[in-house]
């Protein structure tokens, strides 16, 4: 009777298996984050019911870009008594064509004002106690830009 063969493999090492099975993990990660990229979000404040507080008496600044996901921006302020206010925004590109809007509590149109070769835009109005939006919107490739902006209310 023939006797079976004696076994020629060594025995295996879990630790140099261990490791082998680390690497190839960290080259798969490595390479399925080099072949993927996260979708670009949109700016955060993008929509009415998306407005960043800002507060009145104070410079705010922010960007829109009219390739981008961030075509426009929108701030919400609130008045506490009647007086006479004045939306300033001054655009870092002169000669765009970026326009501000001031809205009502419901999204109602109280004030508007294109850039027209001047990077100064000022909406001024006689406001009553409320809630008040600020829509800044880029409509076309000229404005691109960074902005500065402020709410100020002269108390009657």
């Amino acid at each position: 009777m023939p006797t079976p063969p004696k076994s020629i493999s060594k025995p295996i090492r879990i630790i140099d298996t261990v490791s082998s099975v680390r690497i190839l993990i960290a080259i798969a990660v490595t390479l399925l984050g080099a072949c993927s990229s996260a979708p670009e979000l949109k700016d955060d404040d993008f929509q009415r019911h998306l407005s960043k507080p800002i507060p009145l008496n104070r410079v705010h600044t922010d960007s829109v870009t009219f390739d981008g996901d961030d075509t426009s921006d929108w701030k919400i302020f609130n008045v506490g008594e009647p007086g006479l206010l004045t939306v300033t925004v001054v655009f870092n590109t002169p000669d765009g064509t970026c326009e501000a809007y001031l809205r009502d509590k419901y999204g109602a149109h109280v004030a508007r004002e294109v850039q027209s070769n001047n990077p100064y835009i000022e909406l001024t109005r006689r406001v009553e106690p409320g809630r008040f939006f600020i829509w800044i919107h880029a409509p076309d490739e000229s404005c691109s830009t960074t902005y500065s902006l402020e709410a100020k209310l002269d108390p009657d």
